[in-house]
Formats: structure tokens, sequence, C-alpha cells
């Protein structure tokens, strides 16, 4: 088992059929803002692989003490390496290189000066990486060879964050009360940041009166090009540097749907919701809670009542829209080889990137050695078409 259960509970709300929708575009804040008419259809389809995938290559991870993973909570793809996230069971950050072989750990978790706690969130930015700890409110920067370069103190409360170039990054709260940063009545829930500097730009301004425990965030914000969408709000944004917000896509979910979502927030200002009962709330409203993005296919994921979709922007023909949906259940049939599930963790140029368990390949000689059953996970590349 490779995934946390709270991963593996979002990463099975999918997946994919086809629906035909169509887009339009309109100038908003001086941004060229396309608007998706969402079909939002609530019966089960299945879409084949082999429709948008051109290939499926393997990569198993070397298996030895100094690299075992617990789970994969990310997965980081740059042009020489896979960083893989284990935040649950090893709290590390493991590199490999594109033949799966373990080359470094980054960072030490510890108490000691220059230790992180724990791992809130990764990035790679060039050769270095970024180790967010949220616990400690530190940014840790590394260099490629392992090497602790910057550590950097920051007062922001944040879930996910991405780098935007060598000064700037852009934080992501999710909901997350920020006193600090308090305006008009209103919290940020982005918070651009140049780290050598310290100037900070905040963004997302949300109601502070918001119950924001009645809220289903997600946690896949930033995995792909900057980008990042909010259950309660039917933009994606995308983060640019040195410190832009581009507003790329306005999804229409129906006049009825928009009209229900706007209700809940309302209540979401005058009444105290658990989360128990926010869960059960946010199932009438379609909530987005992943945008990746390659050359030729945008992915986006939400989720209304039971039914788990991913709509599919098909750049390649003026943004078509696709739909798929599945009502609690895997909608894209893997029409190519049988083993890999379509459940993106994250893209890289014109690929979309996963994990499998060997279990699912102790018979297979696809690598031409014994693969067991206590190996560490096998990285799946989907090329794209």
């Amino acid at each position: 088992m490779y995934f946390s259960n709270l991963a593996m509970r979002k990463y099975l709300l999918l997946l994919l059929v086809i629906l035909a929708g169509c887009s339009t575009s309109v100038e908003r804040d001086g941004q060229n803002l396309k608007v998706i008419d969402v079909p939002l259809r609530s019966s089960n389809h299945e879409i084949r692989m082999s429709s948008f995938v051109d290939s499926i290559s393997y990569i198993p991870l070397e298996t030895k003490d100094e690299c075992l993973i617990g789970f994969v909570d990310k997965i980081v793809a740059t042009n020489d390496y896979y960083y893989v996230v284990d935040k649950q069971k090893t709290s590390s950050v493991l590199c490999f290189d594109k033949l799966g072989k373990f080359v470094r750990k980054i960072g030490e978790r510890g108490v000691a000066p220059g230790q992180y706690v724990e791992i809130t969130d990764v990035n790679v930015y060039k050769d270095r990486v970024y180790l967010w700890d949220c616990s400690m409110g530190k940014l840790f920067v590394y260099s490629a060879n392992g090497h602790l370069e910057q550590e950097v103190k920051e007062d922001y409360w944040a879930t996910t964050f991405y780098v935007l170039d060598d000064s700037w990054v852009a934080f992501c709260s999710g909901y997350t009360t920020n006193k600090a940063y308090l305006k008009d009545n209103s919290y940020p829930n982005l918070l651009f940041v140049n780290i050598n500097t310290g100037q900070t730009s905040p963004d997302l301004y949300y109601d502070s009166r918001i119950c924001t425990t009645g809220i289903v965030g997600s946690d896949f914000n930033f995995i792909s090009n900057g980008n990042l969408v909010f259950s309660l709000n039917d933009t994606v944004y995308q983060a640019l540097s040195p410190s832009i917000l581009k507003r790329k896509y306005a999804m229409r979910f129906g006049e009825e749907l928009e009209k229900t979502q706007k209700e809940y927030v309302e209540r979401l200002k005058t009444e105290k919701i658990d989360a128990y009962q926010g869960d059960k709330l946010m199932k009438e409203i379609p909530c987005m809670y992943m945008f990746l993005e390659t050359p030729s296919y945008s992915f986006l994921r939400y989720s209304w009542r039971d039914y788990y979709y991913v709509g599919i922007i098909n750049h390649k023909e003026s943004d078509t829209y696709m739909e798929a949906v599945g009502y609690k259940q895997n909608a894209v049939v893997n029409d190519m080889d049988d083993m890999a599930v379509f459940i993106p963790l994250t893209t890289y140029k014109n690929a979309v990137y996963s994990c499998i368990s060997p279990g699912r390949f102790i018979e297979s000689k696809a690598f031409g050695k014994q693969v067991e059953l206590d190996d560490n996970p096998i990285i799946v590349k989907f090329e794209l078409k």
C-alpha cells in the first residue's frame, strides 16, 4: 500500500468518459479567460486510455535500506530525476534517476539546526529542491546534491506551495486562517513571497466570517505548472512569475448548482458547520480539486454527489472539452496493457505520471528481472498523444 488513506480517498474520486463540451473566451481583468460549460452527467461512462495516451512505460524504483518508501504522497518529475515524497511513514524526499536508480536523500528530519520536523510540501525549480515545513513555518532550499543552501522563516500557514523563479514563491493556504494577513475582514488564500527580500503580495481573499471547517479543501494544488483550484470557486487559476495570478478557465456547472454553491457560502458565514456536516453538504455542490496541464491535454478533476469526474481539455483541438464520469469507480479503461491505472499524480512536458504497487508485476517479466512484493513502487509514465 503506497498511498495514505486521505490520498487514496481523493485519488479514487475519478475518472473519464467522452462527452462533447464547448468553450468560449472572454476578457476579464485584462486576461483571456475561457469559459467552459460543464456537462456534469450523472451516469457512468468509460473512456479508452488509448484515445489520449500514446504509450505507457514503467520505471521500477531501486529498493534498498536507505531508500525504502512507505507511502507515495507526491511525485515531482524533472528532466533527469524523479523525486518521491513520503510524508506519512518515512518523512523523506528521495531522488531517483530516470532509470529508477537511487541517487540521494534530500534533507534530514530532526530537531537540530537545518533539519525539518515534518514535510508539508515539496517543489523543484531548476536544480534546487524546496521543502516546506508548515509546523516550523520554514522553507528549506537544497542544492542539486542535497546540501542545505537557504532556510527561510515565514508567518503564513500554507498547505501547498509553488516556486515561480529564483526569488518568488506562491503559498496556498486552502482556507486556513492567517490572522496576520487580515484585510477588510478577509483572509488571503494565496500569498506571493519574495524569499530573498521578504516582500509579500496576498491574493484570493475570502470572507473571514466563513466557517472553514465546513469546507472540503484540496491537497493537490500546485502539482502541475502552478495551477490551482478551490472547492467553492469555479475558476482555474495559475500562479506566474513574479507575483501574477492568472485566471485561465471559468467552469460553468449550471445556474441551479451555482445558486446552491452561493447559498452554502452564505450559510457558512452564519453557521458553525463541522467537517462531517461539511463533507455531506458539499456533495450537493460540484467541487473541483485538481488541475493537471500538458501541452496536448489538461485534466480537471471534480466530484458531485457520489460521481467522480475528469474533464479533458484538448489543446490540439481549440480546447474542446470532454467529460468522464464514474459512480464511485474509475471510469478509465486501460485497453493498452491491462496493468496501469490512470490515476495521475503529476505532469512533466507531455507526459502524466503515476505509480503502482509491485504486486501487479510479480508474475511479469516486463523488466527482465524478478519483482518482489515488498519492493519500492513502480513509476508509470503515460506519454500523451
